[in-house]
């Protein structure tokens, strides 16, 4: 895991982990420009859907709402 400034946590440092493999698929889906995806990751903190890219917080975002 890495410590990074996330936007969605109000700008706070917190853990980001690996992209799963189903979340992969989603970034590179929406993000056809960066194939290297293990530069991208999410932050980890429960609740936080937010997914940015290692060396830039500004290119990132949210994974939709789970469907219920």
């Amino acid at each position: 895991m890495v410590t990074k400034h996330c936007r969605n946590c109000g700008g706070t440092l917190q853990e980001f982990r690996e992209l799963a493999e189903d979340e992969q698929a989603y970034v590179k889906a929406h993000k056809p420009r960066h194939t290297r995806l293990g530069s991208y990751y999410r932050c980890a903190r429960e609740g936080c859907r937010r997914y940015q890219r290692l060396g830039d917080h500004n290119d990132g975002a949210s994974f939709p709402e789970p469907e219920k």
